[in-house]
């Protein structure tokens, strides 16, 4: 693993190397169930004393992020609660204004329904092919959360790709970071998986008949659950607690 603690100076070092573990896994470079290297190896690349790591190991293992066997080694836990996964997203959001919140899913919605629209219009048999392989991975990652939310965002990075225009796609990248890591958190749940390897299967099939009008409906139907949830919510408080967030994102 690359060094990635330049911010120690900032934060504890226990923090620093479970927050660089955390991203590897949010990243997909560290998998469910697999192995940690050596605690001898992770010292030398972190540059991080026993104790500090060891620290941060059992930090991690509080939070069900991963599993010690004693003799064994460490192991990314192969099912993590939404808790555990939490600061990967909702810091983003958290203690912030609703309506930012709302202006979050409704440019979701307004960008990604004309981008849906657009690549149904533009994409090209190859485009088909990358589209259909993502879903088909997809499939065979419905029991892996995490490698699932990777490919949820790929999917819809692809179509802002395929629309074919520039400030569409410029547009997706503004909000990207804040996608990426909502879909992760969403994606921790079966039944989240599950309905959305359907919806993106069902938009596929509609850019594949090149069918503008249902599409960009279909998507907007696809980002409006979430939006709805938001929205209702926006009667009860002004501003949103990490808690609070937990709740309406595993509904």
């Amino acid at each position: 693993m690359e060094n990635k603690l330049e911010k120690i100076k900032k934060i504890s070092t226990v923090d620093a190397t479970a927050d660089y573990l955390k991203k590897q896994i949010e990243k997909g470079r560290l998998k469910p169930g697999e192995q940690l290297p050596s605690e001898r190896t992770l010292q030398g690349e972190l540059g991080v004393s026993r104790f500090t790591l060891r620290e941060a190991l059992a930090r991690l293992s509080a939070l069900g992020i991963i599993e010690i066997a004693h003799g064994k080694g460490a192991f990314i836990a192969k099912e993590m609660s939404l808790s555990s996964l939490e600061d990967v997203f909702l810091p983003l959001f958290a203690n912030q204004s609703i309506k930012n919140i709302i202006d979050f899913f409704e440019a979701r919605m307004l960008i990604e329904s004309e981008a849906a629209r657009l690549c149904a219009k533009r994409r090209k048999k190859e485009d088909l092919d990358k589209l259909n392989e993502i879903i088909e991975q997809s499939r065979s990652a419905l029991d892996d959360p995490i490698r699932f939310g990777e490919l949820d965002f790929l999917f819809h990075k692809e179509i802002a790709r395929i629309a074919g225009n520039v400030f569409i796609e410029q547009m997706m990248g503004c909000l990207n970071e804040y996608i990426k890591k909502y879909l992760m958190v969403l994606a921790n749940k079966s039944e989240n998986r599950k309905r959305s390897f359907e919806n993106h299967r069902h938009i596929f099939e509609m850019i594949e008949k090149k069918d503008i009008d249902h599409v960009g409906k279909i998507t907007h139907k696809h980002l409006n659950r979430t939006f709805r949830m938001i929205t209702s919510y926006n009667h009860k408080k002004a501003v949103v607690s990490q808690e609070d967030l937990l709740k309406v994102f595993s509904q």
